[in-house]
């Protein structure tokens, strides 16, 4: 009996063409109250008039989340949707209509001087801010961002600039690489293959085929690199000129400070990871031994181990990540069991988005979940780490939508979370080959999600500093290349081919700095699932509290009231327990 694919059903967010062209047109029409909203600013006006124009910024916030959710989705079950295209461009044009009216009120708010207004002061900014407490962080924070804000017509400029211009390259190299084909040899046929279907080749138990498949990848993006590099670089120059206009210390500080981190918690997180490098050494060389190589090349890294047992049917994954999220919780059973009517796409097909997402639409609407579910336990464990996302997403939904979602770094917290609770339920239920299988697969994971992502990140902080100075794609790939050697010492050799790697990383690209936050989720994670363990159910409290603060607190404070000071150097370094404990056992198992 064929598996039954889930499909998600987008009704919940737009009844159709007509509904979405109606709710576009009230959502246009109502623009024009924030022109009398800006009338009626005053230091001196009341709570009430001030309540009202945040309500419907909310309300219009919500409203125009929820189109934009529509037209991504749509997008992402069909990458070449002449609607969604068509519909992405209606709303970039009302964005920027909003954003005209919008930004005055931003500003003053902030308390930058504005044309015709008194300046907001401290004072009166608190009592205002007072009316609306779910959202008084946000406005405090914004106050705060005041310094790297610019002045009200280059940031009208900076908008469109950005939607019509380093928006559309980035845009330009998705386009360009959902379009690579791979070849391959099998037997003696060649065959083409997209990234979603040679990916599965890097895990080949056969070397021969990780190398051709990874060699296949590296050659493509490899050919294609001085294209890539003619869209990397502008995206690089574009991100520096605006740090620089904003003044910001660095290109990585504005990330940071969108995140609400101090630049000195992500050079602890940074070098806490290249510290604790070594411990993925020790086990790539005893995975080395296992496979009988003397040393792993980069091509081995994803080699399996031990017996991966048959494939697990959808609806078997289903039960396993569903009992194991109601036994550490009821209340993460409930929410997850929620998104199976109506909220998962499961399956790949043809001109699908690849790989698998969490999408939040607004707090009244049940997130939306992608996978591309083949049957491998890693699938397993994807389904649980998006599921976590959209627990979060839950969770916090009682914020108004400003405040709904957790700065970039905590957005991994329930995630991972979810991740290890159905790991350690499939690892419990396996036997010594099958341990010896999942628990290689789960720290290269931990090596792909820690250090693997530190050292894109590391990568970032020299191509940010040296593209605006003038260097070459050759260049660029050897600096590349060198950081790859750093990060893997003598343990595993890197053929050269993978200096190329840097192009086939969509993050770098889309958004400058991201995958710290994978890093540090992960060690979060990790140090509170620690934590749970010693507990137990006590605990459970303490994980809530954070998930349901979405962005209304400031993350540094949130997590200091459960006595974990991500600022300390120690606290980065106590998340590696968990890793050493998997690999202690990885260890026993393999003698």
């Amino acid at each position: 009996m064929e598996e039954k694919k889930l499909v998600w059903h987008l009704m919940d967010i737009v009844k159709g063409d007509s509904d979405f062209m109606k709710r576009l047109k009230k959502l246009d029409n109502s623009v024009s109250r924030f022109d009398s909203f800006f009338e009626n600013l005053s230091p001196d006006m009341r709570c009430s008039g001030f309540k009202e124009f945040v309500m419907f910024n909310e309300s219009f916030g919500e409203e125009f989340a929820r189109l934009s959710a529509y037209v991504r989705l749509l997008s992402s079950e069909n990458i070449k949707s002449q609607k969604a295209m068509k519909y992405s461009t209606l709303l970039e044009n009302l964005a920027i209509k909003a954003g005209d009216r919008k930004r005055p009120i931003f500003h003053w708010i902030k308390g930058l001087r504005i044309r015709g207004k008194k300046r907001l002061d401290d004072k009166n900014a608190n009592r205002l801010f007072s009316a609306v407490p779910n959202l008084k962080h946000i406005f405090e924070y914004s106050r705060l961002s005041a310094k790297h804000t610019l002045p009200e017509n280059e940031e009208k400029i900076i908008a469109r600039k950005d939607m019509n211009g380093i928006d559309v390259v980035t845009e330009l190299y998705e386009k360009i690489t959902n379009d690579f084909r791979f070849e391959m040899t099998i037997g003696k046929k060649k065959r083409i293959f997209s990234l979603e279907e040679i990916s599965p080749f890097f895990h080949s138990k056969n070397p021969d085929m990780r190398r051709m498949a990874y060699r296949s990848v590296m050659n493509v993006y490899g050919q294609n690199r001085e294209k890539l590099f003619a869209i990397y670089s502008p995206i690089v120059k574009d991100w520096a000129i605006e740090a620089e206009l904003r003044k910001y210390q660095s290109s990585i500080s504005m990330r940071n400070f969108a995140n609400e981190l101090d630049d000195n918690i992500i050079d602890a997180l940074i070098n806490s990871c290249v510290r604790n490098r070594h411990i993925f050494w020790d086990f790539f060389r005893m995975k080395a031994k296992l496979l009988g190589m003397k040393t792993l090349a980069r091509y081995d890294l994803h080699a399996p181990l031990g017996r991966t047992g048959k494939k697990i049917p959808f609806s078997d994954a289903r039960k396993i990540v569903l009992s194991a999220l109601n036994d550490f919780s009821p209340r993460f059973g409930e929410k997850a069991e929620m998104l199976f009517s109506g909220h998962i796409d499961s399956h790949p097909r043809k001109d699908k988005s690849t790989g698998g997402f969490w999408m939040s639409v607004t707090p009244k609407i049940r997130p939306y979940i992608l996978l591309n579910y083949t049957g491998r336990p890693s699938d397993v464990t994807t389904l649980a780490h998006e599921l976590g996302h959209a627990i979060h997403d839950i969770y916090a939904s009682k914020n108004s939508i400003s405040a709904s979602h957790a700065p970039l770094p905590l957005c991994e917290t329930a995630s991972i979370f979810s991740e290890m609770i159905a790991f350690e339920r499939i690892l419990a239920n396996s036997s010594a080959q099958e341990k010896l299988s999942l628990l290689s697969h789960k720290l290269t994971e931990f090596y792909a999600t820690i250090s693997r992502q530190n050292y894109f990140v590391k990568f970032e902080l020299k191509a940010h500093r040296k593209i605006p100075e003038g260097i070459t794609e050759e260049e660029l790939s050897r600096l590349y290349l060198n950081n790859l050697k750093e990060e893997f010492g003598r343990a595993v050799k890197v053929p050269d081919e993978f200096r190329y790697e840097w192009s086939y990383v969509p993050h770098i690209f889309h958004t400058p700095f991201y995958c710290y936050a994978y890093s540090f989720g992960e060690l979060l994670s990790l140090s509170l699932y620690s934590i749970y363990k010693e507990e137990g159910k006590k605990f459970i409290s303490v994980i809530e509290r954070i998930l349901s603060a979405g962005g209304s607190r400031n993350p540094k404070d949130l997590l200091m009231e459960s006595g974990l000071d991500i600022s300390r150097r120690t606290f980065w370094d106590n998340g590696f327990k968990t890793i050493r404990t998997f690999i202690g056992e990885f260890g026993d198992i393999a003698k």
